[in-house]
């Protein structure tokens, strides 16, 4: 809905417009009246008793007009407030979102200064929603409520995990620094392997060459051989680690070594109850009919968006993912078209990668690839991905919305639905 459209809805129907500034232990909850006085603000603390408080003092607050004419914006600061907003529409009340961003800046603009108090911010709250200024609250359906929280979990350990990997390439450059000149791409599994057996050129230069091959060509299934172990030893040999940094950090080294394995089988486990979330979709069985849609991308795109059908266009999908196109330009000043990058970064990192897989020869979107290429649509090949990578976002949600399995053939010539 456009701005003007939503403040014609305040306008019109709504009896009072209350913003609330979630906080982890009480809400700051101020109630604005279509004439633009204001309630004295209210602390309705996060316990059920205080919910229940609050709700009789709201209904006291807007003179008892129902509740489907009294707007609930709040402003979220990580899952503080998804309680309250749920307590909330289950008695009926609209909840909508007003961003942090917005009311940043218009404390600045009014105010002159960024103050910054509970009460004064569910006030800011409240008057940018009566001006428009809101998005809707995602309320998604058990499903996708659980595929939401499975991803976001998996998204927080891939971040501790890329942390850890950093931690050891640290370790690495004063224990054995020439070791990831011989393994380039320290996250495969057999550099991990040979780590973990011998953490340091002084444990590697102990074991025998026999334990050395065992573990080498076991991780490596075969692929790395005498060759490797030479430039190993070599490395050990010759190394310019810290002579007094090799027990004490080795030992370091190992222990990280067993939280990225600690890591991988929890980022397995959440993987596994990934694909079981997806069995109730009936979106599901139709993503995953699209060439190389694995179910973690299924996972992470009807997670990230919840019900497909709740969207009217691409375009919302677009702006979801942060892959809304931007531009700057000011007077004769015209900057570069760009990603906005303003949404959810999981849904932009797997539409990435799903169009990086889409790209190679004979892929989903290889003809489109080298035509922007050729064409001159786009200036480099990062350009280009990212350009299918919208293209393959769109994809989805139009298979997900008219639950059909994929087909080469438009929609309108051939279209193949889904079995019951």
């Amino acid at each position: 809905m456009a701005r003007y459209e939503q403040q014609r809805v305040l306008t019109a129907q709504m009896a009072a417009v209350v913003g609330v500034d979630a906080g982890k232990f009480a809400h700051a909850v101020v109630v604005q009246r279509p004439d633009g006085s204001r309630a004295p603000p209210v602390m309705v603390p996060t316990t059920r008793a205080g919910f229940e408080a609050g709700l009789v003092t709201l209904q006291q607050l807007t003179g008892q007009a129902p509740a489907p004419r009294v707007l609930i914006a709040i402003e979220f600061a990580g899952y503080y407030g998804f309680t309250f907003a749920h307590f909330l529409r289950a008695h009926g009340y609209p909840v909508v979102s007003v961003l942090p961003a917005h009311t940043k800046r218009f404390k600045d603009v009014v105010h002159g200064q960024p103050l910054k108090s509970d009460p004064k911010d569910a006030q800011t709250v409240a008057e940018l929603a009566t001006q428009g200024f809101y998005v809707a609250f995602p309320f998604l359906a058990p499903p996708y409520a659980r595929l939401r929280y499975l991803v976001s979990g998996r998204e927080r350990l891939s971040l501790q995990r890329r942390s850890l990997i950093n931690r050891v390439r640290s370790l690495l450059q004063v224990v054995w620094p020439e070791y990831e000149q011989i393994f380039l791409h320290l996250t495969k599994r057999t550099p991990f392997a040979l780590l973990a057996a011998f953490p340091g050129p002084q444990a590697f230069l102990a074991a025998s060459r026999s334990r050395v091959m065992t573990v080498l060509r076991t991780a490596s299934r075969g692929h790395h051989g005498d060759d490797t172990y030479t430039r190993l030893r070599t490395a050990a040999e010759q190394t310019l680690g810290l002579p007094g940094a090799q027990a004490t950090l080795a030992l370091e080294l190992e222990l990280l070594l067993a939280q990225y394995r600690l890591y991988e089988q929890q980022i397995d486990r959440l993987e596994a109850a990934m694909v079981e979330a997806l069995r109730p979709l009936p979106e599901a069985l139709c993503l995953q009919s699209i060439p190389l849609v694995a179910p973690v991308t299924a996972a992470v795109f009807l997670g990230s968006i919840g019900d497909p059908r709740a969207y009217h266009s691409a375009h919302e999908i677009l702006r979801v993912a942060g892959l809304s196109l931007v531009t700057r330009q000011s007077g004769r000043l015209k900057g570069r078209t760009r990603v906005s990058k303003r949404g959810r970064p999981v849904l932009r990192q797997h539409a990435y990668m799903f169009a990086v897989r889409s790209i190679r020869v004979g892929g989903l979107f290889r003809a489109e690839y080298e035509r922007l290429l050729a064409h001159g649509k786009a200036t480099t090949k990062k350009k280009a991905v990212v350009a299918v990578s919208r293209s393959g976002l769109k994809l989805l949600w139009s298979i997900a919305r008219d639950q059909r399995l994929f087909t080469p053939d438009p929609p309108e010539r051939r279209r193949t639905l889904v079995p019951a």
